[in-house]
């Protein structure tokens, strides 16, 4: 057991206190991950269980989460509490769970594995036969014409589950205090004025990846 807890996954976030600085989508510097420890979970003395990641922010504080290979986004502005960190991550080791967009204020404690969990942007294969069941793209900060500046929105192309392929718009907007969901179907908003605040530096772009669907 010496030697699983050795081979603890210890990531550091290299530059990325330095990039905050200056980085105009940073909320709050001092709420941005300094440094995300995976470690094995200790139910009682020598019994062990899941892997989960201690994060420890800029200002010292910490906070754990429920989660593996997490890794951190952006953030969102939330009111009398700490920002809404929008973090990726995966709710087990060694298993078939998609990586997962989680949005999580510090203030409101442990990040759990039963938070809801959003899609990861990126093209999704049927792991059945292969075929191409979702293609989205994902954006976070000041993206979409009448909405606040503090959002994520997901520009979604689907069938997944459905019969034909389908067109929608996905956004989850902070309040202050709570997150917002919502969604715009058909006729849905062209991404040309989202990909033009991007270029404005005002909205930024999640990495997009290749995925399975889980079974």
């Amino acid at each position: 057991m010496k030697t699983v807890i050795k081979a603890t996954l210890l990531l550091v976030l290299t530059g990325l206190a330095s990039a905050c600085s200056t980085d105009p989508l940073i909320v709050d510097k001092n709420w941005v991950p300094k440094r995300m420890v995976g470690y094995v979970s200790e139910l009682e003395p020598g019994y062990y269980g899941a892997k989960l990641t201690r994060v420890v922010f800029r200002n010292g504080r910490e906070m754990k989460a429920d989660l593996v290979e997490l890794q951190f986004i952006g953030q969102l502005s939330a009111r009398n509490k700490p920002p809404f960190n929008i973090f990726a991550g995966r709710r087990c080791h060694d298993c078939e769970s998609n990586l997962s967009i989680y949005i999580h204020s510090p203030g409101d404690g442990r990040l759990k594995k039963k938070a809801k969990r959003y899609r990861y942007p990126g093209r999704v294969y049927s792991h059945v036969n292969g075929a191409l069941v979702e293609d989205s793209r994902a954006f976070f900060g000041d993206c979409l014409a009448g909405r606040s500046p503090g959002i994520v929105v997901w520009f979604v192309r689907t069938r997944l589950d459905l019969p034909n392929w389908v067109e929608k718009v996905d956004i989850v907007e902070s309040t202050g205090r709570s997150l917002d969901v919502s969604e715009i179907e058909a006729p849905v908003p062209p991404i040309d004025g989202t990909l033009k605040l991007v270029e404005e530096g005002r909205c930024r772009e999640i990495p997009k990846r290749l995925m399975s669907t889980e079974p």
